[in-house]
């Protein structure tokens, strides 16, 4: 086994893992939605339910976030474009998509990041990580295409909407490596991002949704908002161990996962059935992550990851 097959060994287990936990979260916010909570506001608990629940972790764990200049420019990068952004639009349309098919639109994450990693010079052009991406996509066109894919009752229109996620978390995912402050783990990262991400959406969820507390909803809104909020958690531990590790482009390929884990639990939880093309997408999707990971072994003999914190 080669020195970066080794290397990659941890991010592949967080990736999967890591993917399968926050691919169940599509199934979370339908629940919420469905339940009266309005997105907005869903947002801005799940934040602050994930951000103080790591601020209280990381106080035995002397894991405190730190709120320098360059640590204040991370986390409000990270909070507004790879989070409150992406997060309102998921939510959006958590009601009018099935969960499954609002994972599909992440797939495309990968070809952002890489196009945009390419475009400021931090990867190289790599035939298999364009074989990874024309997979991926093939994946997403077998499910806009045929007019049966999504189900009924189903408007290419919303998925519009939700395509704003995979934009704003590519952007994060190349700015992570020239904003993330030395010496910062990334519980410290993920905490103050979070927490930043709820004084964002505070005001926000005032002018558009009211002083909304999460107690005025049912049990199950509320233990909906919790999973998520655990979810929002791991996903930011997640990003950033994995892009101090092996890179942005290389973290991208979580939505692969992410992807056919939301479709899977959206099963369990909805019973949503797909056409045989989302299942084909999903092959193809799978195929399209074989590429993309002999792209990033390729890139790590070539470039070293960042200094462990």
């Amino acid at each position: 086994m080669s020195d970066s097959s080794k290397s990659l060994r941890y991010p592949i287990i967080l990736l999967i893992f890591g993917g399968i936990a926050f691919g169940s979260t599509f199934s979370a916010n339908r629940f919420a939605i469905e339940a009266g909570f309005p997105f907005i506001a869903f947002s801005f608990w799940q934040s602050l339910v994930g951000g103080v629940a790591l601020l209280i972790v990381s106080i035995p764990m002397r894991a405190l976030p730190q709120f320098s200049g360059a640590h204040i420019r991370q986390y409000s990068l990270t909070a507004i474009v790879g989070y409150s952004i992406p997060l309102i639009a998921i939510t959006f349309v958590a009601d009018k998509l099935p969960p499954g098919v609002i994972a599909l639109a992440l797939t495309l994450t990968p070809a952002f990041t890489y196009l945009f990693a390419v475009a400021l010079r931090t990867d190289k052009f790599r035939i298999t990580s364009i074989g990874g991406i024309l997979f991926g996509l093939a994946g997403v066109l077998l499910i806009i295409l045929p007019r049966d894919s999504l189900g009924t009752g189903v408007s290419a229109g919303w998925l519009v909407i939700a395509l704003a996620a995979p934009i704003g978390y590519a952007i994060n995912n190349v700015m992570v490596p020239f904003l993330r402050p030395a010496a910062t783990s990334s519980m410290q990262l993920s905490t103050g991002v979070l927490l930043v991400a709820a004084l964002v959406l505070l005001p926000v969820m005032l002018i558009f949704d009211g002083p909304i507390m999460i107690t005025s909803f049912s049990a199950i809104a509320v233990w909906s908002t919790i999973w998520a909020g655990a979810g929002q958690v791991i996903i930011f531990l997640v990003l950033f161990e994995i892009i101090r590790l092996a890179g942005p482009v290389f973290f991208a390929q979580f939505n692969y996962v992410v992807v056919a884990a939301g479709v899977i639990w959206a099963y369990i939880f909805f019973q949503d059935s797909f056409s045989a093309w989302v299942w084909g997408a999903i092959a193809l999707m799978a195929i399209g992550l074989v590429f993309a990971n002999r792209g990033a072994a390729a890139a790590m003999q070539t470039t070293a990851p960042q200094d462990s914190e």
